[in-house]
């Protein structure tokens, strides 16, 4: 078998190492989908511990989501965790990083007529 550069199989690899990487890459896709997108967990995955980290997760995006809309987590109040658990349940973070995440939960809220109105004082900033 030959190797490449970095000592790793070849294009021209056996069938049993083509197929280990592909059992490797829907493993790896099947635990992304589980940990930001409310996927199953994986068989010979700690079910628990993948729930836990996912968790973490949605947390930190939250919290980064809170950064950017400060007056979007006021008006909601103790809302705002649930809310945004809701919204990113089954939804991984979008391209755009935070930003991309703050305008879209923004926008969820508002299609969920959620959003405060800007005249009650607690209308959200454009993210």
């Amino acid at each position: 078998m030959e190797l490449d550069a970095e000592g790793r199989p070849g294009r021209d690899a056996e069938p049993s190492v083509r197929a280990a990487r592909e059992s490797l890459r829907a493993a790896q896709g099947a635990l992304l989908a589980a940990l930001v997108a409310g996927g199953a967990v994986p068989e010979g995955f700690d079910g628990e511990r993948v729930r836990i980290q996912a968790h973490s997760l949605v947390a930190k995006r939250r919290g980064l989501v809170a950064r950017r809309l400060p007056d979007l987590v006021r008006s909601l109040g103790p809302d705002f965790a649930a809310a945004f658990a809701a919204y990113a349940a089954g939804r991984p973070k979008p391209g755009g990083g935070s930003q991309a995440d703050a305008r879209d939960f923004a926008d969820w809220l508002t299609a969920q007529g959620r959003v405060p109105r800007a005249e009650d004082g607690h209308g959200a900033p454009t993210p």
